[in-house]
């Protein structure tokens, strides 16, 4: 029973590895699909400082050096109206209020991420499929040793009630 388990396991085991291709391949075909759309309906502008970049540390990292950064309220202007839209946002630690930087925007004029490269997108798909990999591949390590564990339990109990049966005065069955 448990080298019938044992085997089902490493065919899983087995079966996971084009899995995870097929699965990595799917999501590289979907991320790329997301960043072709976001590309198309985000645009990048220039954006103007309004006030001095203020040295900022996330509450989490406050003791870090490399978790130091420089943030400053900027504003762009999008839309037939000009409309103007302030965010504070991540600045070069050097820059001065009036410096110019680059920010991408929704249709609406809103601030949002820049579409993902195909890079990154290269990186993210990889990354998902070795991870889902790994952790099939040691579900199925740990199911059989598991299983094994279990079995050899099980045969060293029935070993250990035969052999306390023989020392009472029992006969050695002939089974």
């Amino acid at each position: 029973m448990a080298a019938g388990i044992s085997v089902l396991l490493l065919v899983a085991a087995l079966i996971a590895i084009p899995a995870s291709v097929l699965f990595g391949t799917a999501l590289h075909t979907g991320l790329t699909q997301q960043a072709a759309e976001s590309a198309a309906t985000t645009r990048q502008v220039t954006a103007m400082l309004t006030t001095a970049p203020e040295l900022s540390a996330p509450a989490s990292e406050a003791y870090s050096q490399d978790a130091l950064g420089s943030t400053a309220v900027a504003e762009w202007r999008t839309g037939p109206a000009q409309q103007p839209h302030t965010e504070t946002i991540q600045v070069p630690a050097d820059s001065s209020v009036g410096d110019t930087v680059t920010v991408w925007v929704d249709q609406a004029g809103n601030r949002v991420p820049p579409p993902a490269s195909a890079g990154s997108v290269t990186a993210s798909a990889i990354f998902a499929a070795v991870l889902v990999l790994l952790v099939i591949e040691l579900t199925c390590i740990a199911l059989i040793v598991g299983t094994q564990h279990f079995a050899r339990r099980v045969c060293m109990r029935a070993w250990e009630r035969e052999w306390a049966f023989l020392q009472h005065g029992g006969t050695w069955s002939q089974r």
